[in-house]
């Protein structure tokens, strides 16, 4: 009579060691985390918003887009490259390019957040293909003859779109591996540049590498483009200090005294705050910004999120532009040079660019402007300053006018006096 509980009591547990032996199994077959993890699919809140920003529109580099139909022709393309790159160094052949590839497969790998379902052989082709193809381009871009066979660069418009595909997040391979291949490839050149050096060239169109990147290790190029742009003389940043708000939009600090100047320099990231003088640098906004800056604010999500610095200047930007007439103050100002589109293009921009990001206000860039912005605006002189010089100084004529009706009214005050006095003697 009681042998019927205990057979149900061990019925009841074998499920439970199966499913944890399962769920162990499991466990031990999962990839071991890398630290050097920081070639990242686009999160879906930030892809949602504007799915065109982060896919190829005609190559494909890297794992995460490789095998679409919509990218074949391309890989012709990558195959002629390639003959072309390999024959720049008459002493290297192809093997020489995929056994070094090959050595540094677990390292490539390792870059990837997502697993690669990839077999070794496949991952390193996609390597060499894809790798030996961007320095060709990029070599292409910056030399002075194009073959006149070359189907890319004969089209001006597939050269431009080419280079906004490698500057998407989901469209990279390691930026060490880039490196290696070239440096086969010039290995007996001393005249010849770095790799960074001719990124720089092809990717900013500087001549030089800044002095900066000597100290920052490349992940890839859309890390490039951010170490670029990055302010050269970060401020320290306090990660306790929350005491601060987002200004009014720019043409409220405009009214309350704030005097903007375009900054030329092309950090765009560099914004000052200086004796009432709002400091913004120049922002070309042409067809490929909006792709470009999504990447970046994409990448910092995923890679930095306690150094943000482009997530931090979108939101910035977005709190200074609350409506068209914001838009008009900036462009009436130089300091955004908009070629494609409209005010409510630009306005649409900043306010959907900054959707589904999150930051922290511990240390956000540009707390210390936002602080001395609203500092200045409250102050109730700097308005009254403002309308003074925006009512009755603006332009000569208002000037003169004000002078005029000052002096007469100063001329009436000193004839009443004088009646007054008159009167009384």
């Amino acid at each position: 009579m009681t042998c019927g509980p205990i057979k149900t009591l061990i019925s009841m547990e074998d499920p439970i060691d199966e499913l944890a032996t399962t769920i162990k199994r499991k466990c031990d077959s999962l990839t071991p985390l890398s630290s050097k993890c920081c070639i990242y699919r686009v999160p879906r809140n930030l892809r949602k918003i504007n799915e065109n920003s982060f896919t190829p529109s005609l190559i494909s580099i890297g794992p995460f887009h490789r095998g679409n139909p919509k990218f074949q022709a391309m890989e012709e393309q990558k195959l002629r490259y390639l003959q072309k790159f390999i024959q720049r160094n008459s002493n290297r052949d192809l093997e020489d390019y995929l056994s070094s590839s090959m050595k540094w497969e677990k390292e490539a790998r390792d870059c990837y957040l997502a697993t690669i379902h990839l077999s070794s052989i496949e991952f390193t082709e996609m390597l060499v293909l894809d790798g030996c193809f961007i320095i060709e381009f990029f070599l292409t871009w910056v030399g002075s003859a194009v073959d006149p066979n070359d189907r890319i660069f004969h089209r001006p418009a597939l050269s431009q779109a080419i280079l906004r595909d490698l500057k998407l997040l989901e469209n990279q391979v390691p930026f060490f591996i880039l490196e290696i291949l070239y440096n086969i490839a010039f290995e007996d050149n001393e005249k010849a540049p770095s790799f960074l050096k001719l990124t720089c060239e092809c990717m900013i169109g500087l001549g030089k590498v800044p002095q900066h990147f000597k100290k920052t290790k490349i992940l890839h190029l859309v890390d490039f483009l951010r170490t670029y742009y990055l302010p050269p003389d970060k401020k320290e940043i306090c990660y306790e200090d929350q005491d601060w708000e987002f200004p009014d939009g720019i043409s409220e600090l405009y009214e309350s005294g704030v005097t903007l100047k375009v900054d030329k320099d092309d950090k765009f990231l560099n914004i000052e705050f200086e004796n009432g003088v709002l400091y913004i640098p120049e922002l070309m906004l042409e067809n490929h910004t909006e792709s470009q800056l999504r990447n970046l604010v994409a990448f910092e999500q995923c890679h930095y999120p306690r150094e943000s610095f482009v997530v931090d200047y979108v939101l910035f930007l977005d709190s200074l532009i609350y409506d068209r007439k914001d838009v008009d103050v900036l462009v009436n100002h130089g300091i955004i040079l908009n070629s494609p589109g409209s005010s409510e293009d630009v306005y649409r921009l900043f306010s959907n660019i900054s959707k589904g990001t999150t930051y922290s206000r511990g240390s956000f860039y540009y707390a210390d402007v936002c602080r001395r912005l609203n500092q200045f605006c409250g102050t109730p002189w700097n308005r009254w300053k403002a309308i003074l010089r925006q009512d009755y100084f603006s332009n000569p004529w208002s000037m003169i006018s004000t002078i005029v009706a000052v002096v007469l009214l100063v001329l009436t005050i000193i004839q009443t006096y004088c009646d007054i006095v008159q009167l009384q003697y």
